[in-house]
């Protein structure tokens, strides 16, 4: 998979026809992306697709697949555009389509983008529950445009540093530390900064291995939750939940832990009420992986059962930390 950061829409599209010359390109966009930007994309030739969990679903994947048998051209470089969820659903969608189709990703939420998509995984809820069928893939291209996360809520960019922490705290305590650093001076409307971030992100990623601290138990919380729980307020409670777990253990220390927490108050946007899916989880079985730290920018794997879970997540509720 090749990767390119580029700072506006300009560029995005003279990269495309460098890429593919004389090819047609068949959209497939967020309907967001085309309100605050209704020049992406050739209006003749694309595909709107709503955003959300509740849209990542083999409804979903079927729509983009009936999407592209119906096309007159047969062999189209298919373009998606979106967040987390659409470029999830889009890849189960190509992944499991007759053809083998050439593909970019443009992740156009900040959050999207410090993800990255180096997990050759895609995956669709079904039944409510949280990822649970998935299909190896992964884009020819993957392309990062500033431009795009300049239309985010204050509020949304901040909170995509959810992400970054969670990468840092799992694989480098240098990137851990700058994330901190500008948390705390505000420096996340910063162009310079945030292309920075989004590069070492994308360097890390390419990489490290899969799995980040907080990824299971936020994957574990949204399906308790029936998916109400949005993702990024499920990943910063997984990321301290984990930590507090790890601490509780005798594996990550007391000032370490202190530090998460500080870092998750920084980029925490809004709350959920855990109440009934801590409950509903208390009666799950299956136990998760977690990637507990046992020091910033290193984890280890450790079976943690449901049980467990939720009564560690009472104990740092009682505790203030939840």
């Amino acid at each position: 998979m090749e990767v390119y950061l580029l700072a506006s829409k300009e560029e995005l599209a003279s990269l495309m026809d460098s890429l593919y010359p004389g090819r047609n390109i068949f959209y497939i966009v967020d309907s967001k992306v085309k309100l605050f930007h209704p020049d992406v994309g050739d209006s003749m030739n694309s595909f709107p697709i709503f955003a959300g969990e509740r849209a990542k679903s083999i409804v979903g994947v079927m729509d983009i697949q009936n999407q592209l048998i119906n096309l007159e051209e047969r062999n189209p470089v298919v373009v998606a555009m979106g967040g987390g969820s659409v470029l999830d659903v889009c890849g189960f969608a190509l992944a499991t389509f007759a053809k083998k189709l050439r593909t970019v990703f443009i992740p156009t939420t900040f959050s999207a983008q410090l993800e990255g998509f180096f997990k050759d995984e895609s995956y669709v809820n079904f039944d409510r529950i949280k990822d649970v069928m998935k299909v190896r893939f992964h884009p020819d291209e993957l392309v990062a445009v500033g431009e795009f996360f300049k239309t985010q809520k204050f509020e949304d960019k901040r909170s995509a540093f959810v992400h970054a922490i969670a990468l840092g705290l799992s694989h480098s305590k240098r990137f851990f530390n700058a994330t901190l650093k500008i948390l705390n001076s505000n420096l996340f409307g910063n162009e310079e900064m945030i292309r920075y971030l989004l590069f070492e992100s994308l360097r890390m990623r390419a990489n490290v291995g899969s799995g980040l601290v907080g990824e299971e138990s936020a994957r574990a919380l949204m399906t308790a939750s029936k998916l109400e729980m949005p993702y990024l307020i499920a990943l910063q409670y997984g990321i301290l939940i984990e930590s507090f777990i790890s601490n509780k253990l005798g594996f990550l220390s007391k000032d370490s832990f202190e530090t998460v927490y500080r870092a998750i108050n920084l980029c925490a946007n809004g709350h959920f009420d855990l109440s009934g899916a801590v409950e509903t989880l208390s009666y799950s079985e299956e136990p998760l992986t977690a990637r507990l730290p046992v020091k910033i920018g290193s984890v280890m794997e450790y079976k943690v059962f449901p049980g467990f879970l939720s009564e560690m997540i009472y104990s740092a509720h009682s505790q203030g930390y939840i």
